[in-house]
């Protein structure tokens, strides 16, 4: 029987069913990927004195980029390593653990860690003088010339940050941030320090309150900063970070059934409990409890002590299956421990939705977050591969809006970071009849065409694809196909400029064995995959047919600003029939003169202008009446991005389809308040606005 791998084109979940016992050193892990990624890289890293150089620069930047921990005296020491380290992947260095390097600079950033939370003690002990001019130039440029200088750095930004935490206090109060002191400053300084405290103090204590994984953190963070100088595609993951990846590509996630929110107090709350969820069935619960301690996989944690949303949040659900204990305080004030299971949902935040704008014609509007699959797409035979993905949903989709009698559709594929290769050609080919959607180049130079693995379509109206700087690798792959066979009009901004594809494969030399448990697994760039007219979108990414202002349009945010990244080529154009011309420019000269008198897209335009003058580096005023004239120009900027009055309410309306009209008419109120948020989020959306308008043009021609 056939077998075939169905590579990634950015975060998809390929891989063999397999675990490993773990190494016994980081130094056997280092030569054992090494030798992985000479076998199959695309385009194995000669390793040399450039490469060497390229990746201490990054295991520096990974270790205290902001340049707030070491002193120049210690980067120096560090720095004598910078060419020497291909010896240590090389295995020509003298034995040790992880490489003489490694060692190093681990010990010396644990030092420098530990004085750090020395220095932020003795600093936030007492009120910060605030009552001198001062200022912080950010981001530092140098290292610190001696600890004491550090200390300098650390109390401007510590400064700094009090003063930020007392401005957002205020703006999330609605009170007004004037520029003469506050009354009450002494308490608000009190305040915003205890908080900076916990921001700071927290993360150098997650780091080092347990060796054993800060050593495994430590370990993972190096093995990816070898990998990423083979492309920034290309990563390492330890069997817990797998089976994150998995869910991330997936439809599904586990949770315990509830939603949390902050209630008047700042408190996180329950706001949800999913009807017949594991917290539902519990009878313990209800809304307005408020969360005091969650404990998950032997982990816990007070909930005040928790500042990153990201953490809270792998606990509560996505891949993590381990059962909850929390303790919540009711309205009573009674603590309560309760013991949750979680259970695998679907995960509505991920999954495809579509809606009718209602103008002078219905125009089908249909949101792809993502390629994900509901199946495992492993290696297997061909004629076992499963298709309930994103492509089947658009397809169910499709055929809802369709009985609305749409007059031409809308595919959002804006901040659509990529996924499934597969199923990226299955949703290609739903909309072209026949013939190749795009071809891949192996590391051997062989090139193979990807064709449509379906015959027919679907929806032969008019189509636009929305992309933007965000759009990477399946949604690029897609957009290239209906350009190049003129069967969309693509609009937006320039995509992200990602031509490569990944596959995850257990980190091994030996041929992959079902027999064999893995704990080590690689994320590895096989292969380039170019447009069926030859061309690539690496580091170009697809060029809009009709550009829109957008605020990922800065070339720091794309591919090509990855030193890593693999460069760009052409490969064989393929046999297709390419459809008649589409009425481009004469629709792109109408967008151009409504796009410059709207004030939305000119404040996107002056938001790019002064973003790329703020990432450059600014000096921040430490005083509270400077600080709080720089805080209201820097909020007035974003501010102005999401002002409801440049919304033009008249375009069009929105309703769902008539489908999901039906079943939302008999969902519960949670889901009902759900997909009212979901028609608001749409019916502002200016960008949209425009792609209506166009397209309005566009039938109406």
């Amino acid at each position: 029987m056939k077998r075939i791998f169905l590579p990634l084109l950015i975060f998809t979940s390929l891989y063999v069913h397999a675990q490993q016992p773990a190494t016994s050193s980081l130094r056997s892990k280092v030569i054992t990927l090494h030798r992985f990624l000479e076998q199959n890289h695309y385009l194995p890293v000669k390793w040399n004195d450039t490469s060497s150089a390229m990746l201490y620069t990054k295991w520096i930047e990974k270790l205290d980029d902001e340049k707030v921990l070491f002193t120049q005296n210690e980067i120096a020491i560090l720095e004598t390593y910078k060419t020497k380290l291909d010896d240590e992947i090389l295995g020509r260095a003298p034995i040790t653990i992880g490489g003489e390097f490694y060692n190093r600079s681990t010990a010396m950033y644990q030092i420098c860690l530990k004085r750090t939370d020395s220095i932020l003690k003795a600093l936030l002990a007492k009120p910060l003088d605030f009552s001198k001019p001062d200022n912080i130039s950010w981001p530092f440029t140098v290292y610190a010339g001696s600890v004491a200088e550090l200390g300098q750095r650390w109390q401007r930004f510590l400064k700094w940050r009090v003063l930020e935490n007392i401005a957002d206090e205020l703006s999330d109060k609605g009170k007004t941030i004037a520029e003469t002191l506050p009354a009450d400053f002494v308490q608000l300084e009190k305040d915003a320090r205890e908080k900076a405290k916990k921001q700071e103090g927290n993360f150098i204590y997650e780091l080092l309150k347990t060796p054993q994984q800060f050593k495994s953190d430590m370990e993972e963070d190096y093995l990816n900063a070898i990998a990423w100088c083979y492309d920034p595609h290309t990563t390492y993951m330890s069997i817990k970070e797998k089976k994150e990846f998995d869910t991330e590509m997936s439809a599904s996630e586990y949770s315990a059934g509830f939603e949390l929110e902050e209630n008047d107090k700042g408190d996180l709350a329950i706001s949800f409990l999913q009807p017949g969820g594991s917290a539902w069935r519990s009878g313990q619960l209800h809304t307005g409890d408020q969360l005091i301690k969650i404990e998950s996989g032997g982990i816990e944690k007070d909930i005040s002590a928790i500042t990153d949303e990201d953490e809270l949040g792998s606990m509560l659900s996505g891949n993590n299956q381990a059962d909850l204990e929390i303790t919540v305080k009711t309205a009573a004030g009674e603590l309560k421990t309760i013991k949750l299971h979680k259970e695998k949902i679907d995960d509505e935040e991920g999954i495809v939705k579509s809606y009718v704008l209602r103008g002078n014609k219905n125009i089908g509007y249909i949101n792809l977050p993502g390629f994900y699959s509901r199946e495992d797409e492993s290696i297997t035979d061909e004629k076992d591969i499963t298709y309930d993905g994103s492509a089947n949903d658009v397809s169910k989709e499709i055929v809802k809006l369709r009985k609305d009698t749409i007059a031409g559709l809308i595919l959002d594929l804006r901040y659509n970071g990529g996924g499934s290769m597969w199923e990226a050609m299955q949703l290609s080919g739903i909309f072209i009849d026949i013939g190749p959607v795009a071809s891949v180049k192996e590391k051997d130079g062989k090139v193979r065409f990807l064709k449509d693995p379906n015959r027919g379509t679907i929806y032969d109206g008019p189509l636009m694809i929305l992309i933007n700087g965000a759009s990477a690798s399946a949604s690029e792959f897609v957009s290239a196909v209906f350009q190049d066979y003129n069967r969309a009009i693509i609009v937006g901004g320039t995509t992200y400029g990602k031509g490569t594809a990944q596959v995850v494969l257990p980190m091994d030399t030996l041929p992959f064995s079902n027999n064999k448990t893995y704990e080590d697994f690689v994320k590895v760039t096989q292969r380039k995959f170019y447009r069926v007219n030859g061309n690539t979108a690496q580091w170009t990414g697809v060029v809009p047919d009709i550009e829109l202002p957008d605020i990922y349009s800065d070339e720091s945010y794309k591919e090509k600003a990855n030193s890593s990244a693999l460069q760009p080529d052409n490969s064989k154009k393929g046999i297709y029939e390419p459809g008649v011309a589409l009425p481009v420019q004469a629709l792109k000269t109408k967008s151009e003169q409504r796009v410059s008198g709207n004030a939305y897209f000119k404040t996107i335009n002056n938001f790019n202008a002064w973003m790329k003058d703020y990432k450059k580096g600014r000096t921040i005023p430490l005083q509270w009446n400077s600080y709080a004239i720089h805080y209201k120009k820097t909020m007035e900027m974003f501010k102005e991005l999401s002002d409801d009055d440049h919304v033009d309410m008249a375009t069009f309306s929105v309703s769902n389809n008539g489908f999901d009209r039906q079943r939302i008419n008999v969902s519960t109120q949670h889901s009902k308040e759900n997909n009212e948020a979901y028609l608001k989020m749409v019916k502002k959306d200016i960008t949209l606005a425009e792609a209506y308008k166009i397209m309005m043009d566009w039938i109406n021609k």
